[in-house]
């Protein structure tokens, strides 16, 4: 019999109970006790670095413009509402974030470089706005992205612990896993097999998004995925 128990990822910090992405809602995940939280990044038009899941903001915002498109000082005074609240917290800096994070270096960070900044700014002006930045707390973080060719760029600096995100379960997607061989492999339980026997065996650990049920993560906890990421980190933890 297996004893794992679920290791819970604060997916962008703590959506359920504050703005997604935000200093407030990571700070609570960590407050919380969770050891990993996972953030994503896009870029200004002037290739600094943002907390940021969505390229157009009218989700998060309310407003109809692209943050690739806007300059720092634009987006600096930008604001996304609480889910439950009248209160707003703003849109932070990576540099803001990882000046946090160094604060508690028992806390892992996944960090998350989005496709739409790649395809607007390339892939080597991106990944070398976003390294300087994270290089003082580097032993903290993981940069995954759903872009293969920018997992593989940065693995080529062989200082860097990397992810990869799978966007369907097919073969062509196993045979790149095993070419990239990522310190850890992501999935939406969307795409998982059911039969869990089946996962795709390698060096890499398996980490799984999102759960929100804490009964579903024993299960998968039991099959041997124990990286879970959930909107709900506090609920979770303090089941």
């Amino acid at each position: 019999m297996t004893h794992n128990i679920p290791c819970f990822v604060a997916h962008r910090g703590y959506p359920a109970l504050y703005p997604e992405n935000s200093l407030p809602g990571i700070q609570a995940a960590i407050q919380a006790g969770t050891r990993y939280v996972e953030v994503d990044i896009q870029l200004s038009c002037q290739l600094t670095p943002y907390l940021c899941h969505d390229d157009h903001l009218r989700r998060l915002t309310g407003h109809n413009a692209y943050l690739t498109e806007l300059r720092d000082d634009e987006i600096d005074i930008l604001t996304i509402p609480y889910p439950s609240s009248t209160k707003s917290a703003l849109i932070p800096r990576l540099a803001k974030f990882c000046q946090y994070l160094a604060q508690y270096p028992q806390v892992t960070a996944f960090i998350e470089i989005k496709s739409e900044s790649i395809a607007r700014f390339g892939l080597n002006k991106t990944i070398a706005a976003i390294l300087p930045i994270i290089d003082p707390v580097r032993e903290q973080c993981v940069l995954i992205s759903f872009d293969w060719e920018a997992i593989a760029l940065i693995k080529t600096h062989q200082i860097y612990r990397i992810g990869w995100i799978i966007d369907g379960w097919t073969d062509k997607q196993s045979t790149m896993a095993t070419r990239l061989q990522p310190d850890y492999l992501f999935s939406s339980i969307r795409y998982l097999p059911k039969n869990l026997d089946q996962l795709w065996s390698g060096s890499w650990q398996w980490v799984i998004y999102t759960v929100d049920d804490y009964d579903m993560a024993l299960d998968y906890a039991k099959a041997g995925i124990t990286l879970i990421e959930t909107d709900t980190i506090g609920t979770l933890l303090a089941s």
